[in-house]
């Protein structure tokens, strides 16, 4: 894409005679659509960060080969001055110095811009991959199934900067090629001029780069740490922020701020570590690349003094030697401490996105085993006649609150003599032991336990895919998602949940018991209105071939009851199967 002359489109403030001038390759202003990156089980973060890397070969592949030809270039420099000096002015041929200038300026300008567009698709694959990366992630955070999926908290935050912008190394395959490729041509060269040089470069080389990359050990594993640290303290920055009331409200503010200090600090010698660490590795990769260089010179001043090398030759060998410095201290301070850091972000972006719940979709309730024995539940209900519950029916009652009440009290402790009695399967709920192994009671003011979502969940022999599925019956999905996860933290008695889900969990935590007999009291008078409708669609599938009433006035969670028992005109109205009409 050519941008028209004589705009500035990107806002560089070019100056009036280069505002002038086309702009190659301009970005569109329309982001790409992507697809997200392809993660298993299986995939390795050496193997995730090559695929990352090849992503936009697009990009990669005409950056590398200009950078290749940039490093030729800057290694011709020399070359073209000792021919020169041979050819020219050794003879004093006036036309050749002109011409070997003319190649020379050639020689600058092809090297100038090859870097230009090098550097410039480099950095358009940069924000590709990046772009593609946040959309991965993004699709993991607010699109995963429940439970699995990451929080979107300090930790995202942290793994949407600062290790995306370490992961997104297309550089690595740009600039480090072309500094190989500049080894490589500078060893040929001295092969050309006098082999010995060239051999010693050529088996010199490799040895240098592995020692550096041997180096490296150490730095890429404090690399992760680091990382790490620095993810943790900023999550705990992001949760300190969100539960500033609970932490105001209890008086914790000194204890609070204490924890984030000792974090902080952690973090902060994390960093002074991982630096002293980058600078001893800088330092002893240069020592070593300089020792090497000063080697080739020596060598090549020694041929020179022997007479096996001209005055051009010498030139030339010594400019090649100083030309081999660059990019073997380039593959140092780039490739190597850029690919430990791609590394440890690779794996910490990986483990991020091998934990969504995206491969492992909840069981539909058409896999569940067989429902158990569900008897026949007589109620009775004082002066009105009992109402029956037939196996596997969803029942709704309507009464005023007082008359509610009563009834779910009554249904938590049948044994008291009352008005409302119960009798499951022709015995009285009197008989404790078969009622409370059949019927479970949920009251409307349900308590959470201090401890994680999941600690709530946890009831004994409750299957992992019934908790998935009750927490999808509850629409638990989207607050799970917000909080951090299955594993987040409640608080004291579901503190740090709003009073609607606080209120979803506890139905969750009522669903996943699986009871033979379900009795619900006003599940969802906290939930608005198209939650609740969610809830009771869901709500049907869920207690499939059990029997469930629901004692509540709620139209939508009415509307998906076979039969409706009124309280208030002593009527009963049966719903259609459609579950939108009476009949």
């Amino acid at each position: 894409m050519i941008a028209s002359p004589g705009a500035d489109p990107a806002e560089l403030g070019r100056g009036p005679l280069s505002r002038w001038l086309p702009v190659f390759w301009q970005a569109s202003p329309d982001p790409p659509a992507v697809v997200p990156f392809p993660v298993t089980e299986r995939t390795s973060p050496v193997r995730f960060l090559l695929g990352v890397i090849f992503s936009v070969k697009r990009f990669t592949v005409p950056a590398a080969l200009l950078a290749v030809l940039w490093q030729v270039g800057e290694a011709l420099v020399p070359v073209v001055m000792g021919v020169a000096i041979d050819r020219a002015l050794a003879t004093g041929d006036g036309g050749q110095l002109v011409w070997w200038l003319i190649v020379l300026a050639g020689v600058f300008a092809m090297l100038s811009l090859a870097f230009r567009f090098a550097a410039q698709l480099a950095e358009r694959g940069t924000e590709a991959v990046q772009h593609r990366l946040r959309a991965t992630l993004s699709r993991a955070v607010l699109h995963g199934d429940g439970a699995g999926a990451r929080a979107p908290d300090g930790g995202v935050v942290s793994l949407m900067t600062n290790d995306v912008t370490r992961l997104a190394a297309v550089r690595l395959t740009v600039f480090p090629v072309g500094e190989f490729a500049g080894v490589v041509f500078i060893a040929v060269s001295l092969l050309v001029i006098h082999w010995p040089l060239g051999v010693v470069v050529l088996a010199g080389a490799p040895v240098v780069v592995w020692v550096m990359g041997r180096l490296s050990g150490r730095l890429a594993r404090d690399s992760r740490v680091y990382q790490t640290l620095l993810a943790e303290t900023v999550g705990r920055a992001t949760d300190l922020v969100a539960g500033y009331r609970v932490v105001k409200g209890i008086g914790a503010e000194a204890e609070a701020s204490r924890r984030y200090r000792d974090a902080s600090r952690q973090t902060l010698d994390g960093a002074y570590r991982n630096v002293g660490l980058l600078g001893r590795f800088l330092t002893g990769s240069a020592s070593i690349s300089g020792v090497f260089v000063a080697v080739v010179a020596a060598l090549a001043g020694w041929f020179a003094v022997t007479g096996q090398l001209s005055i051009g030759g010498l030139i030339a060998a010594v400019g090649l030697t100083q030309a081999l410095l660059p990019p073997m201290r380039m593959l140092a301070m780039n490739a190597v401490p850029a690919w430990a850091a791609a590394v440890a972000s690779s794996g910490r972006i990986l483990h991020a996105l091998q934990g969504t719940p995206d491969s492992a979709p909840h069981q539909p309730a058409a896999q569940t085993p067989p429902p158990p024995a569900v008897p026949v539940v007589e109620l009775s209900l004082g002066s009105e006649d009992a109402v029956r519950i037939e196996p596997g029916e969803l029942l709704g009652l309507v009464a005023d609150d007082r008359v509610a009440a009563g009834i779910a009290a009554a249904l938590l402790d049948p044994h008291v003599d009352g008005d409302v009695q119960i009798s499951v399967g022709g015995t009285p709920g009197r008989s404790l032991d078969a009622y409370r192994s059949t019927v479970v009671v949920a009251p409307h003011h349900a308590t959470l336990f201090s401890g994680t979502i999941a600690d709530n969940l946890a009831l004994p022999a409750s299957p992992a895919w019934l908790r998935d599925a009750a927490l999808r019956a509850a629409a638990c999905e989207d607050f799970i998602a917000t909080a951090g996860g299955i594993d987040a933290e409640v608080g004291e008695m579901g503190n740090r949940l709003s009073g609607g889900q606080r209120q979803r969990l506890a139905l969750a935590r009522a669903l996943a018991t699986d009871a033979p007999v379900l009795v619900l009291h006003d599940p969802t008078t906290a939930v608005d209105s198209v939650t609740e409708q969610t809830i009771a669609s869901r709500l049907r599938e869920m207690r499939h071939g059990r029997s469930t009433i629901l004692i509540t006035s709620s139209p939508a969670l009415l509307s998906a009851c076979d039969r409706v028992v009124d309280l208030h005109d002593q009527d009963t109205w049966e719903l259609d199967d459609a579950g939108g009409g009476a009949s």
